[in-house]
């Protein structure tokens, strides 16, 4: 089950991609026969909500059966989402902690061992950081070269700051410089540089927000209620004095409004999609993205028009 359902994501992510998501679990605490556990019972859970709503409201059975299928990968996304995200907030928590450390380290006088530094940062005080020094070091004493010991530390965290303070603690390992005004000066930049991604988070943040809670519920309700009010106008009685079309005419003009609704729902948010996607360098997030939005949206503007699929 679980190298099929891999091989299958492997047609729209890398294998490289899939590892990394795969070391994304494990630094959650999860695994991959969890997420896929998971997944798999609240995708069969939202198919069968989703028909027996359907039959309820009297929709046809292939559209019930289409909208069941369509629907069966959303939590699997939504959960994908959901590591990702707790990943990138447990970095940006260890990120907040590389200038305390770095300058904690620029204390300690020269010629002072490595090993000391690091028991001395696997403190409680660092938080999740200290975590990851502190299984470097348990690395260390099982074996492990100091220098291999942090460079998988830096491997597994995915992080700018925590590579560029890694690198500088074994830069002053291997040479036996007095590295302490080094790192007060990586500390202060630091500092600065997260202050500055901070704001522009906040930004992304606010933007992506804006997207997927137009596209997934504005947008399509609107379009929703104006449809249902546009059906239930009755022209006859216009068309006894002379004006407006013939009926099968204003049937088809209808007809036609309505599937445009729909299609520009199905554009804007597949065009919603590529930009937040875009944002955040990772145009492969955008399959993700859509496989969230596209049916949200087409089931908000059904059930805000009352109109059957």
């Amino acid at each position: 089950m679980q190298d099929g359902v891999r091989q299958l994501l492997g047609l729209f992510w890398s294998r490289e991609s899939l590892d990394r998501f795969a070391e994304t679990l494990e630094m959650n605490g999860s695994s991959w026969n969890s997420f896929l556990a998971q997944g798999i019972a609240a995708g069969f859970g939202l198919s069968i909500a989703l028909t027996a709503i359907g039959a309820v409201q009297g929709i046809k059975v292939l559209y019930i059966t289409f909208l069941a299928f369509a629907c069966f990968p959303l939590p699997m996304c939504l959960l994908w989402l959901g590591h990702l995200y707790l990943f990138e907030l447990s970095k940006r928590k260890k990120e907040s902690m590389v200038p305390d450390c770095l300058l904690q380290a620029s204390t300690f006088p020269k010629g002072t061992e490595l090993t000391k530094i690091l028991s001395y940062l696997s403190g409680d005080d660092f938080g999740a950081l200290g975590k990851e020094f502190g299984a470097a070091e348990s690395a260390i004493r099982k074996g492990a070269t100091i220098k291999s010991a942090l460079q998988e530390m830096s491997r597994r965290n995915k992080s700018g700051p925590i590579s560029r303070a890694v690198s500088l603690l074994l830069l002053g390992h291997e040479t036996g410089a007095d590295m302490g005004s080094f790192l007060r000066e990586a500390a202060s930049d630091l500092l600065e540089t997260n202050s500055i991604l901070m704001e522009r988070n906040a930004t992304l943040v606010v933007e992506k927000a804006t997207l997927l809670f137009a596209g997934g519920l504005i947008v399509p309700a609107v379009l929703g209620l104006i449809a249902s009010l546009i059906s239930g106008f009755s022209l006859d009685a216009f068309e006894s004095l002379g004006f407006g079309s013939p009926a099968p005419e204003r049937a088809e003009l209808l007809s036609t409004v309505l599937l445009a609704s729909k299609i520009y729902i199905g554009e804007y948010a597949i065009i919603a999609s590529l930009f937040i996607a875009n944002q955040e360098g990772n145009q492969k997030k955008a399959l993700v993205y859509a496989a969230f939005l596209l049916p949200c949206s087409l089931a908000t503007y059904f059930i805000a028009s009352g109109i059957p699929i």
